[in-house]
């Protein structure tokens, strides 16, 4: 399965906002069988997320498998699911680095790999 992961800074005073959004999706969390049904149907088979302190600031870095991490962006900018349009709108405004109105929402380049298998 192809997996991408990507890097979002966090803008100062949203830490909260995304800490609250990460205990609402845990396991327990009041939102965790709607955000699974929103990975389902953009085809992410994997997702997971960390909280990094940088220098700069704090960061979101995601990880996900999926076949097509453009097209499962895409599909998230254009979908109607209250879940999706909930989280667009937390990294809209606390983390807006990912441009979901942009064709390749989330352009980059894998600089290189190693696997021991």
């Amino acid at each position: 399965m192809p997996a991408i992961a990507f890097a979002l800074p966090i803008l100062p005073g949203q830490e909260e906002v995304i800490k609250r959004l990460g205990g609402e999706v845990s396991d327990s969390g009041p939102l965790r069988s709607a955000y699974e049904g929103s990975r389902r149907s953009l085809g992410i088979t994997e997702e997971k997320v960390w909280l990094q302190q940088t220098p700069i600031g704090q960061m979101i870095v995601v990880y996900w498998e999926t076949d097509d991490p453009q097209r499962a962006l895409r599909e998230m900018a254009d979908s109607q699911d209250q879940f999706d349009n909930q989280f667009k709108q937390l990294i809209e405004t606390a983390a807006p680095a990912l441009n979901f109105s942009d064709q390749q929402p989330l352009p980059n380049k894998l600089l290189f790999e190693w696997s021991a298998g």
